[in-house]
């Protein structure tokens, strides 16, 4: 795997982030590392470090496997953790009625070992209210704010219109890309931002086919 930062890396991680951002309300994004799991019991037991390379499945299996405990639902993202001394992959689901959900998957022989209750989502109008897209737009009219709220759910709908494989590979090098990012220096970051910007300009008019295949294309040269 290319471990440069690019472009299409950077603009990867943002669209992973606008999955999250325009599926959940921030109270649901605040909470989403706060769930209290019950006593889970898995296939390998491992300690806090060092458990690379020990899982037995793969993430696109888990992704896949998680989403088939929620009716209609699309898997985001997925992680491989230690959890209670076992290692196990987190993966979040939204439902179709929008509803989040978060699946512990055993990462040894593949065994669901939780599946969380449903978290609820404001409407889109409303979430838009409030935080961070408010402030993003302040200089947009009415109408333009809707048309780029607009846009982002068709980045949304783009990343779910991959395959399993597809989104988990995506997630997979979002995760290498964020850890990169933090060892940046500032001005690092500062031009990797406008690189970014730059990018998503020309990605947000497309249509959801076209922001589809443009995900698919940087899929396929990582």
């Amino acid at each position: 795997m290319n471990k440069k930062i690019t472009i299409s890396s950077i603009a990867a991680i943002v669209a992973i982030t606008a999955v999250l951002a325009v599926s959940l309300p921030v109270d649901v994004l605040a909470d989403y590392k706060e769930y209290s799991y019950p006593e889970i019991s898995g296939s390998i037991a491992v300690g806090d470090s060092d458990y690379q390379g020990l899982e037995q499945i793969t993430l696109s299996d888990a992704m896949r496997i998680a989403q088939g405990q929620v009716t209609d639902s699309n898997a985001m993202w997925g992680d491989l953790k230690v959890i209670q001394g076992y290692l196990v992959y987190k993966v979040g689901l939204i439902s179709d009625d929008d509803k989040f959900y978060k699946v512990l998957v055993d990462a040894g022989n593949g065994d669901v070992l939780y599946v969380s209750d449903a978290k609820t989502k404001d409407s889109w109008a409303n979430h838009s209210k409030d935080g961070k897209w408010k402030d993003h737009y302040a200089d947009l009219t009415p109408e333009q704010r809707e048309l780029k709220m607009k846009q982002w759910g068709e980045v949304k709908d783009a990343f779910f219109a991959l395959d399993i494989d597809e989104r988990a590979k995506l997630v997979m090098h979002f995760m290498s890309m964020k850890s990169q990012w933090d060892g940046l220096s500032d001005e690092q970051r500062d031009a990797k931002k406008a690189e970014t910007k730059e990018f998503m300009n020309e990605l947000l008019p497309l249509s959801v086919e076209e922001k589809t295949e443009r995900l698919r294309q940087y899929i396929n040269s990582i």
